[in-house]
């Protein structure tokens, strides 16, 4: 039985700054009263009409869509969990086997594929529309992010900066093969990792241009020490955050120069995906601590998607071919705390849940499937996962 509150590693910088935005208070959230919508425009101040920067939380019910709700097989076992999808309707996560022990799984036209990388407790963390997928795997303290090809399954290669050994970290792989993600040190004390203390705390974005090439470092923004990548557009580009005093949204270029996105005020903001037409959508968190799923255009305009009535986190992790953005909210639990709920959001200001959820049950998207599809998991009352597709309607 796999219960597993998280599905790949996170990196501690990662852990550190989601730490950071849900510990923060409101007070300390002031910096950058007003935001550039894109660069060489007039600010424009939060809340303020047209601006599409947030203002309070609504109050109310929040709205719900009419979608359907299906789920997919596991490899024999009760519980699994989608993590990644491409948008032919390829999806990965991994399931449980009759033995309950999970396995790295492939979904195509719904029908599970055991994906055999060889590496123990492997999880995908990304693929594309030609069944190329990315993963990692622990390997004692330390990772091994490896790509499968067909039945080939490839090592990514890590590197040494500044003395310390930098294993590698893929989140994403493009149709043109392309990986990115970060590389990473080992936790940095004698009996971990090589038994070398780690000089280097900072995880590093990276780009892999082919499987069996070298690691291209992804330079944080100016001042910065450290950055993630986690998504890469059909045209090279590659999203994610640049990490330092303050946590940015960050897009490279193809010469991998970053550029830093607006943001909300609130000191953090990421990219986690691309879309058509090459939109970018993650989450940014506004002056009042609140975080709001966003999406900037292509040109770097930012646009807050609002938050689901009653919600003062959501984050943004896809874009249906239709522009619809999908994604996941935090909602008020009766009786107190938090329930994680999937989100989509045909346009600005107008999140609509996934469907009715009955009892206690969560449920989060993992991102777009195909054109009216998202993915991701729901849990049951004793909040095991059960890998899911919502079809919705236009």
């Amino acid at each position: 039985m796999s219960r597993r509150p998280a599905f790949r590693r996170t990196s501690r910088r990662t852990l550190r700054s989601a730490a950071i935005v849900a510990a923060v208070s409101a007070p300390l959230l002031t910096a950058g009263a007003t935001v550039a919508a894109s660069s060489g425009s007039l600010p424009l101040r939060s809340g303020s009409p047209g601006s599409g920067l947030p203002g309070s939380v609504s109050s109310g019910a929040p709205v719900t869509a009419a979608c359907a709700v299906r789920g997919l097989p596991t490899l024999g076992g009760r519980y699994g969990n989608v993590t990644a999808a491409a948008a032919n309707g390829d999806i990965v996560g991994i399931a449980d086997n009759t033995a309950g022990v999970a396995q790295p799984v492939l979904w195509r036209a719904g029908k599970p594929e055991r994906i055999r990388t060889g590496l123990a407790g492997s999880v995908p963390a990304g693929l594309n529309a030609h069944g190329d997928v990315v993963g990692n795997s622990p390997n004692g303290e330390d990772t091994i992010g490896w790509v499968r090809s067909g039945s080939r399954v490839t090592q990514l290669r890590g590197t040494r900066l500044r003395g310390t050994r930098l294993a590698a970290l893929p989140a994403a792989i493009s149709n043109s093969g392309i990986v990115v993600g970060a590389l990473e040190s080992t936790e940095g004390t004698p009996a971990e990792g090589d038994n070398t203390p780690g000089s280097l705390e900072d995880e590093q974005a990276a780009v892999w241009r082919s499987p069996t090439g070298p690691p291209q470092l992804l330079a944080p923004l100016p001042g910065d020490q450290g950055a993630h990548a986690f998504a890469v557009a059909a045209d090279g580009r590659v999203g994610g955050i640049s990490e330092g005093h303050r946590f940015r949204p960050v897009v490279w270029d193809h010469a991998g120069r970053p550029h830093v996105l607006p943001g909300l005020g609130g000191g953090y903001g990421i990219v986690r995906a691309f879309g058509p037409g090459g939109v970018a959508v993650g989450d940014a968190v506004a002056k009042d601590g609140t975080d709001h799923a966003v999406r900037w255009s292509a040109g770097g305009r930012i646009t807050d998607l609002g938050l689901p009535a009653g919600s003062r986190t959501a984050q943004a992790s896809g874009v249906l071919p239709g522009g619809v953005v999908v994604g996941t909210a935090q909602l008020p639990a009766p009786g107190g705390g938090v329930l994680t709920r999937a989100v989509r959001w045909p346009a600005a200001e107008q999140p609509q849940l996934l469907g009715r959820q009955q009892g206690p049950g969560q449920a989060m998207v993992a991102g777009a499937a195909s054109a009216r599809t998202a993915v991701g998991y729901r849990t049951d009352a004793s909040g095991g996962r059960h890998p899911v597709m919502w079809r919705c309607g236009s």
